[in-house]
């Protein structure tokens, strides 16, 4: 329920804008019936008549009644506005308006004009009620109520096409942010359960060693809530969660594993997605070095390629003897999809077995630097 204070300013934000679409009104049937007097005016002196300029004012007196009646036309619109569905209700109702519209002002000038024919000395202002008189102005005041109805229509219908386009693209955003929240749900507890088995498997061999990747891990876990909810990140922030993960692999690995960065510095503040280099190089090391007795390498790069990233992994393993085979592991199947998610057609993905023997994995998209202040802000 509203409270008061809400309400009071409900009321207000309603005054404000009744006020406002009056002023507007107004000053639009003005600014036509000035156009109308200048044509009036040449019409006096191209006939060499003397310009009535006192009776202009009864006119914009009328067109000033008119610019206080749009708000209310315009609520009417909005009210019930014609369409295909209701026209026939619609109509008949806007013909009545109109007539009721066209009665207040007709009692309205017999109300000022009157007045105004005695302080301007102007007896042309006012005319006395005929039938005929009575007539016109109605037929007047319901052109009048059309053509305001019908500006009417044409804002109603902008309104609620951009509101509904407004809906549309939130909704979409909406949706792609729940699509890339469950893919990365999907992701943190694939990585948690294979630490955590590496871990297990650890425990038997090396008890100090299990116990240095727990603490790690535990310190990686934290630095992985302090991003949730961010889908991007700075390379640099990405790079420095990876050296964390890595840390507890090469605990595991000790010598047999090695690892080469070739990172662009100028990319260190080019926006990536949250988490993405870590199951490449998961996949890399359960891939690549553990299938080798002697242990392999692991190579991360980010490049810039016109306006885009470029970001690497390979290792000098095996390999895969079917490619497509790659594409159902949760790690790359997620990453692919988080990429679709966040770039659409703009980004790309390519898996190869390497000709000098290994697994690689491409991704590129369009390139995005952080402002300096922002760049600052994450790191710290």
């Amino acid at each position: 329920m509203s409270s008061p204070h809400s309400l009071r300013d409900l009321g207000r934000r309603d005054v404000t804008g009744w006020v406002k679409t009056a002023a507007w009104g107004t000053v639009a049937f003005l600014a036509t019936d000035l156009l109308f007097e200048i044509q009036a005016v040449y019409y006096y002196r191209d006939r060499n008549m003397a310009v009535p300029w006192r009776r202009f004012i009864g006119d914009y007196a009328d067109s000033a009644v008119w610019g206080l009646l749009t708000p209310a036309i315009l609520a009417l619109v909005r009210l019930l506005p014609v369409a295909r569905r209701n026209w026939m209700r619609a109509v008949p109702f806007h013909v009545v308006m109109a007539l009721v519209a066209g009665g207040i002002s007709l009692v309205t000038m017999q109300a000022y004009r009157p007045v105004l024919a005695v302080l301007l000395n102007e007896p042309m202002i006012y005319a006395q009620t005929s039938t005929t008189i009575v007539l016109r102005v109605l037929v007047n005041c319901f052109m009048l109520y059309v053509e305001v109805a019908a500006v009417g229509h044409g804002i109603y219908y902008y309104t609620r096409y951009r509101d509904r386009d407004l809906r549309a693209s939130r909704l979409e955003t909406q949706l792609a942010q729940a699509q890339l929240q469950v893919l990365r749900m999907q992701l943190h507890p694939h990585f948690l359960f294979n630490t955590l088995h590496s871990i297990s498997a650890l425990m038997h061999a090396d008890l100090r060693a299990a116990d240095r990747m727990l603490a790690l891990l535990g310190e990686l876990l934290r630095e992985s809530l302090d991003r949730i909810g961010a889908q991007e990140v700075t390379l640099k922030q990405e790079m420095e969660f990876i050296d964390r993960y890595l840390e507890i692999e090469r605990t595991r690995f000790r010598d047999r594993m090695s690892v080469a960065r070739l990172v662009d510095p100028e990319l260190l503040d080019a926006y990536v997605p949250n988490l993405i280099l870590q199951p490449l190089v998961e996949n890399a090391i359960r891939h690549g070095i553990s299938r080798r007795a002697g242990g392999g390498r692991i190579e991360i790069a980010a490049r810039r390629e016109e306006e885009r990233v470029v970001l690497t992994v390979n290792d000098d393993g095996p390999g895969l003897p079917d490619e497509g085979a790659a594409r159902t592991g949760v790690g790359l199947g997620n990453t692919q999809e988080r990429l679709q998610q966040l770039y659409g057609a703009a980004h790309s993905f390519e898996i190869r077995n390497r000709p000098q023997g290994g697994f690689e994995v491409t991704l590129s998209f369009p390139l995005r630097l952080a402002e300096p202040a922002a760049a600052h802000d994450t790191a710290a």
